[in-house]
């Protein structure tokens, strides 16, 4: 069975080794990138940028009063 091989729809080259990623040069408070870029080797078409550095709504401790 062959396995078809991704095609960059700028530049036409193919092969999963033109696909490539780069981090971006902002970083947050902890140097962590803020997100990634995957693009084509080749002629730099992007193919779509990924959140790195995610902020998350931490849950506050729940109290809880006993019944009397």
């Amino acid at each position: 069975m062959t396995v078809a091989e991704p095609r960059c729809p700028a530049c036409s080259i193919t092969g999963m080794e033109h696909i490539v990623s780069r981090e971006s040069h902002e970083k947050s408070r902890t140097r962590e990138p803020w997100f990634v870029v995957v693009h084509c080797s080749g002629c730099g078409h992007v193919y779509g940028v990924i959140a790195k550095h995610v902020f998350s709504h931490s849950t506050p401790p729940r109290f809880v009063l006993p019944r009397e």
